[in-house]
């Protein structure tokens, strides 16, 4: 319940241990006959990093951003990817590290004028940005948003 989207962070850099933990929780998600169609890359480039700035991808100036493709040819590699993403940020946020998915990152990144950012990445073939995350030390501690309880209904 203390995981809230973050939007502004640290200029500090979270340590390669801490990321190596949150990443083996985050490969340890559920994925359906343990295909695990993700393949992600954990940015700390600075130079990258504004690359995909200009381009069009929004991660509120974090020092990491986490980008998580999947495998086109498995219709269930989106399903997975999320179940990939929420173990990484619930994981973050055990470290007290904040996190926010980012919509801007796919579309900065799934489109012609972006081909030359993709190659650097090096995504495996096939695959498609489907998120982005922006990781880092929290610059703000929002109140969680109201939440909607009533979309979920008990059928007994």
């Amino acid at each position: 319940m203390s995981r809230h989207s973050i939007r502004a962070y640290q200029l500090r850099q979270v340590d390669k241990d801490t990321l190596d933990k949150i990443m083996e929780a985050a490969i340890n998600a559920p994925s359906a006959m343990n295909k695990q169609p993700w393949d992600v890359r954990v940015v700390r480039n600075a130079d990258l990093l504004a690359k995909l700035k200009d381009a069009g991808a929004n991660f509120f100036d974090a020092p990491t951003l986490i980008i998580v493709a999947c495998d086109s040819e498995n219709h269930y590699a989106p399903f997975d990817a999320g179940l990939f993403s929420q173990t990484l940020m619930l994981s973050a946020e055990s470290f007290g590290l904040g996190t926010v998915a980012l919509g801007s990152v796919p579309n900065a990144l799934n489109k012609p004028e972006s081909e030359e950012l993709l190659k650097e990445l090096a995504f495996a073939p096939n695959y498609t940005v489907v998120i982005g995350i922006a990781l880092g030390y929290k610059n703000q501690n929002p109140a969680a948003k109201p939440r909607d309880k009533s979309k979920v209904k008990y059928v007994e």
